[in-house]
């Protein structure tokens, strides 16, 4: 682990880092558009972190948030302890998507992650693919938004992403090859203005039905 990681690894320099770069507004952004869930939707954070997504789901969601570090899950706890109430109450646990317990806790209509396919080798993103299919509803979703090497992006943009903590950032149509393996139906959309600093995301949608719904392209959007 390099100083960077082990830095980034305790929550008041994490946060302070995050907030430096990521704007309230685009935090709103991500959760209410891109990681959006419809009232009493059945929602699995996967890679969950501190909790920072859920207070948008609680109190309305069945959200569930799972992650390999208890440390992260003890302050994703500790946040969220106050919101929600009943079976909307934010859970956090210690755990694989492809553990029982999260099977037995699903089917989920949206699954989502932030930032974690470009720490995967393909051979992981496919399994992951895999893993994920059969735990999405019929309509369900899965969502990932990632950074990407884009031909329209900024040097600077290109330079960052590339110095990333993560060794797989690909291309949209890197992404999408893995995904499709398991979720045929995958459309993406590149965003360039989620950060304080010149940098380039990917919104990935993949979903299990070969066809898309009514209206909807197939394949990347424009």
């Amino acid at each position: 682990m390099t100083i960077r990681e082990r830095l980034l690894s305790q929550t008041l320099v994490y946060k302070a880092f995050k907030n430096l770069l990521l704007p309230p507004a685009s935090l709103r952004r991500i959760t209410e558009e891109m990681f959006a869930a419809d009232d009493g939707a059945s929602v699995l954070d996967l890679g969950c972190g501190y909790g920072d997504y859920a207070p948008w789901f609680a109190g309305r969601c069945r959200y569930l948030g799972i992650d390999h570090n208890p440390g992260y899950l003890e302050t994703a706890r500790r946040r969220n302890a106050h919101l929600g109430h009943g079976e909307l109450t934010p859970e956090f646990i210690c755990a694989d998507v492809s553990d029982p317990v999260v099977a037995e806790r699903g089917p989920y209509d949206l699954i989502f992650l932030g930032g974690v396919l470009h720490h995967l080798d393909d051979d992981q993103v496919r399994t992951l693919a895999a893993q994920v299919a059969p735990l999405l509803t019929e309509k369900g979703r899965f969502a990932a938004l990632e950074p990407v090497f884009d031909p329209d992006q900024r040097l600077t943009a290109r330079l960052l992403i590339a110095s990333d903590r993560g060794r797989y950032v690909r291309d949209a149509a890197g992404y999408a090859t893995l995904l499709s393996t398991a979720l045929p139906h995958v459309t993406s959309e590149v965003y360039g203005d989620l950060l304080r600093v010149p940098y380039s995301h990917l919104l990935i949608e993949a979903r299990p039905q070969t066809e898309a719904r009514p209206g909807e392209p197939v394949g990347d959007r424009p």
